[in-house]
């Protein structure tokens, strides 16, 4: 819209009116006609290049605009006598998007917009994601024997522990990335972490709500008298075993936590960066999230080494066959970590400043179907709704790239997590090493592994 200039150049802080019905203007201007908005309104607005006669009224030069409100028929501004009532239309700069800051609702600091970049944001999504290959991949296999022993539970109950993680993606996958890929990501990369960290808690509570673990002579031979204590009585009867549910409960929570992080985390940094850049950052990413578990085994070995009750003194050694280390201080160190992650996380906008401009630059590479349905995905209003999914699948089904790739996921997964999960079990009964070794033995084969991979 034109606005009204002073003699010097600079802005005037009103806008005069003028009512164009009832008096006719003669300053060497011409009328343009209204625009359709002001036609519907009812306040047409005349704008036109100044004839190159001179200065008009008031020593102004260019366009001057001219509406009906507050002024008096045949009144300019400086003309005659000021109207009693009037309306003064101030000029505001465009103001900053705000939904593009980065902040917690209403509090949005300047402080923290150094922080509004993609940089930070992967700084932020890397740290989550080696936390989450520390704790699920890296602490919970190196605790498996420790927490067997300490609460009693056969091998396949260990196993369903450990599967319950997988149970709880499976089921949330697909509608966490259905719903929240044209949902606000960081809101659900943030909720996730947070519920990650959760879990790390459920996981080590049995630890402060079970009994102390106490070791008597007659446990340390192996053999329980006729006048057998109630340590003896209650693992016997195995009156712990029922914390496996707990165990189940926090790798439940540590799936539901971590499915957004690999689904919406890699959408969200494609979105702010540009195609140039888009694969590093995504190579970065997965990078943190491949030594995490390699970390984990390590802290976890390292760990193993202190006896799970850190207020009493034991004779044990790790090596003696009845020991459990402190299996339980990487979840409440890791879950901590989380947390504080978690947090700047969700103060961050859905799109960052200057993500539109990588929109037009990015060239799309999706798979072309020949019965030309995939163009259904490009409406804007399609994935917003539970109906869409279905077809969605259907479209995702028919895209060999996409199937292959998930079977070759498939099929690595197969593999290694079996072995993940009872490697270093196999290498502690096998080999006769205490749990801290053989944890830490298959942490530094594990990330041999991992780096011959990248």
């Amino acid at each position: 819209m034109p606005v009204l200039l002073n003699a010097d150049g600079s802005f005037s802080s009103r806008q005069e009116l003028l009512d164009l019905q009832d008096c006719p203007f003669n300053v060497g201007s011409s009328l343009d006609t209204p625009s359709p908005v002001d036609s519907q309104t009812g306040s047409p607005i005349g704008s036109g290049p100044r004839s190159p006669g001179g200065p008009g009224p008031d020593g102004l030069n260019g366009a001057l605009i001219f509406t009906r409100a507050s002024m008096l028929p045949g009144q300019l501004y400086g003309e005659g006598n000021q109207p009693d009532t009037e309306v003064p239309l101030e000029l505001t700069p465009k103001s900053s998007n705000s939904d593009q800051l980065c902040g917690w609702g209403a509090l949005k600091p300047k402080v923290i917009q150094v922080f509004n970049t993609p940089r930070w944001v992967l700084f932020f999504l890397c740290v989550a994601s080696f936390l989450q290959g520390m704790i699920v991949n890296g602490f919970i296999n190196t605790v498996v024997t420790s927490i067997e022993r300490r609460f009693d539970l056969p091998s396949y109950q260990a196993g369903l522990i450990a599967s319950s993680y997988d149970i709880a993606a499976c089921i949330c996958l697909a509608f966490v990335s259905y719903f929240g890929g044209t949902g606000h990501k960081p809101r659900w990369l943030g909720w996730g972490v947070f519920i990650m960290a959760l879990g790390s808690v459920v996981f080590a509570l049995p630890h402060f709500t079970a009994p102390p673990y106490l070791v008597s002579l007659q446990e340390q031979i192996g053999m329980c008298s006729a006048n057998s204590t109630s340590l003896c009585q209650n693992k016997e009867g195995g009156g712990l075993s029922s914390y496996r549910f707990v165990f189940m409960l926090g790798q439940f929570l540590h799936g539901i936590g971590a499915t957004p992080l690999y689904t919406l985390g890699v959408t969200y940094l494609d979105e702010n960066v540009s195609s140039n850049y888009g694969p590093i950052y995504i190579g970065i990413f997965y990078t943190a999230a491949v030594v995490g578990p390699a970390a984990g085994y390590l802290l976890g070995g390292y760990f193993l080494n202190i006896y799970t009750e850190t207020h009493l003194t034991t004779e044990m050694t790790p090596e003696h066959p009845h020991w459990v280390g402190a299996w339980w201080i990487g979840f409440l160190a890791g879950g901590a970590a989380a947390l504080l992650v978690a947090f700047p996380i969700l103060g961050y906008p859905q799109k960052l400043p200057g993500s539109q401009e990588h929109v037009p630059r990015r060239v799309s590479e999706a798979h072309q179907l020949k019965d030309g349905s995939h163009t259904t995905a490009s409406d804007p209003q399609f994935g917003k709704s539970v109906k869409d999914m279905p077809r969605s699948v259907l479209l995702l089904l028919k895209n060999p790239t996409f199937l292959f790739l998930c079977l070759a996921g498939a099929t690595e997964a197969t593999l290694i997590a079996g072995m993940s999960t009872f490697g270093p079990k196999f290498l502690e009964s096998q080999f006769s090493l205490s749990a801290s070794e053989a944890a830490t033995m298959f942490g530094m084969s594990q990330n041999n592994a991992y780096r011959h991979e990248l």
